[in-house]
């Protein structure tokens, strides 16, 4: 990991508050480098003069697929993912920061790393094959390089959603959980039993949506007995048991080509799943809590969630690129997959991915952990529709290129090209929003202006923006300094969340200032301020005087 990194999560490690549920970021960064791991011990590659070839341990060591109820962490990932983002989503409120700068913020840091990883492969693949690199190798690479993206289209998806769901959750509570079990439980019946087509792939929505609706209860201490972390638990793996013993389901949480998965779609036995997994994670989180609050595991914490998205989407070129340098050449042998010599052979294997995975992550984390400047956005339900629609396309977009693998000169063009045109458009949609661009120096005088000690109200008409700080990235949530200063957003759980800005009030002493503008007077205006008790404004302690703004004529 680079030097400028680790300083970076030493400083955020130093300023981090002591209420902070550090648990989250730890899993967080466990699920990462569990799905790393997992997927370089279920890749069996080979190489033969054919070229590349690759395959499933799942499929290849039928026994080994219990294994993956402890693999399958994306679960916890999106449950924790719950829990940041709505933590998120309620300071952005308390900050007056609408849906556009948040949803920017949340969508830039997912998509960079995609966008350099895309460009650097493409370039890569079609100088590989000018130099006569068999066409079937380069699409292998690509289809298993892009493969992780599919995790990315979800998730951009379901952050999307955290404004509706957040509001959902306050209102209707445990409800919401059981509805989205319920719409999973019947997409089930329908695409098996019944065999409607298409319906079980809604369950990309019910079933991950519900992991991260699990996550808006954590947070807000409803799981936080023990009774209830036992009752997830009982209930997830006696739904497991049932579900993969007498109701046929694959007992493998993965799924491989050619057999019916529990991951492509969902299903309620990865539903299940995550329920157990959560109320373990639960049962456990007290004696977690204190291991992370050692300063050297914490710092580590911070460091990975760093380069999540980094790590996570350049593990498997680093697989690719040892399968290039030690097999053909006989470095490393190749006994057959699943045997007492392919396993005793799987240490050196992994030590080697990891020593070409570190200098890719130092390289290419850059563009992930680049502070980005303050943006400020537009408001109203157009800005906020249009915000939307650039999630929904960046989602659409990531979803072609985990299909179609990236492009590779002499095959198919179409669903790369496709997704990369939608990635984008999605990207320019949701930036778009944003006005101009303030600097540091510029964002102090801005807060100057506006007035830090401002009332909820008085917030309420300050620009939305969104600061995008290293540190921020790496936990998800805006750092502690910046939410000293911030104003209390007014409590009103039925107010939408696009009528974000209240109008001025309109005083007789205004509307007569105006009218007189308008006839050639004097271009004197006295305004009076919706807080103000002499425009029978809310939120004061006392009365104000109203606010004159003389122009000149």
């Amino acid at each position: 990991m680079a030097r400028s990194e680790l300083m970076g999560a030493d400083a955020f490690a130093a300023a981090t508050p002591d209420d902070r549920d550090r648990v989250v970021d730890l899993v967080r960064a466990g699920a990462i480098v569990a799905v790393v791991l997992g997927h370089w011990l279920l890749a069996v590659v080979s190489w033969d003069e054919g070229g590349l070839e690759g395959a499933n341990l799942l499929q290849v060591a039928p026994w080994t697929r219990g294994a993956t109820w402890v693999l399958q962490v994306m679960p916890l990932f999106f449950v924790v993912g719950g829990v940041a983002n709505s933590a998120s989503w309620a300071s952005a409120r308390r900050r007056a920061i609408g849906f556009p700068a948040w949803m920017h913020g949340r969508l830039d840091r997912l998509v960079r790393p995609v966008v350099a990883l895309a460009l650097t492969w493409s370039v890569g693949l079609a100088v590989a094959r000018a130099a006569g690199v068999r066409a079937s190798t380069l699409r292998t690479a690509a289809e298993l390089v892009a493969m992780p993206v599919w995790f990315l289209a979800v998730y951009v998806a379901v952050v999307a959603a955290t404004p509706v769901m957040v509001g959902l959750h306050r209102r209707f509570g445990v409800a919401v959980l059981l509805a989205l079990a319920g719409s999973a439980a019947l997409c089930d019946v329908a695409a098996g039993p019944l065999d409607v087509p298409v319906v079980g792939w809604a369950n990309f929505a019910f079933v991950w949506l519900f992991a991260h609706q699990l996550g808006f209860a954590w947070r807000d201490g409803a799981l936080d007995r023990r009774s209830r972390a036992w009752l997830l638990t009982g209930v997830g793996l006696a739904g497991l048991l049932l579900l993969t013993g007498p109701l046929g389901y694959p007992s493998s949480m993965v799924g491989g080509p050619g057999e019916r998965s529990n991951t492509t779609p969902p299903t309620t036995a990865l539903l299940a799943l995550t329920l157990a997994q959560t109320g373990l994670l639960l049962l456990f989180r007290s004696r977690l809590a204190v291991w992370v609050q050692r300063p050297q595991v914490w710092r580590r914490v911070v460091a990975a969630n760093g380069v999540a998205m980094t790590l996570y989407l350049w593990h498997l070129t680093a697989l690719c690129l040892a399968t290039v340098m030690f097999l053909p050449t006989g470095l490393l042998p190749q006994p057959e997959a699943a045997t007492v010599s392919w396993w005793l052979l799987r240490p050196p294997w992994l030590l080697a991915l990891t020593a070409l995975l570190v200098p890719l992550v130092a390289l290419w984390s850059r563009i992930e952990t680049r502070a980005r400047p303050v943006r400020v956005s537009r408001i109203g339900r157009a800005a906020a529709g249009q915000a939307v629609l650039g999630a929904l396309s960046a989602s659409a977009g990531l979803t072609a290129i985990s299909l179609g693998g990236l492009p590779v000169l002499g095959g198919s063009l179409v669903l790369p090209a496709l997704g990369l045109g939608l990635l984008l458009l999605g990207v320019v949609l949701v930036r778009t929003t944003l006005l101009k661009e303030l600097r540091p120096r510029r964002l102090r005088r801005h807060h100057q202006r506006q007035g830090r000690g401002a009332s909820g109200a008085a917030a309420a008409r300050r620009p939305q923006s969104s600061t995008v700080s290293s540190s921020a990235r790496a936990s998800d949530r805006i750092p502690a300094a910046a939410n000293a200063s911030a104003s209390t957003w007014p409590a009103s759980d039925r107010r939408s969340i696009l009528r974000r800005w209240p109008k001025p009030v309109r005083t007789r002493l205004k509307r007569r200032t105006e009218s007189l503008a308008v006839a050639g007077a004097g271009r004197r205006m006295i305004s009076t301020r919706a807080d103000s008790t002499r425009g029978r404004g809310r939120n004061t302690s006392g009365p104000t005087r109203p606010i004159t703004r003389a122009r000149a004529q």
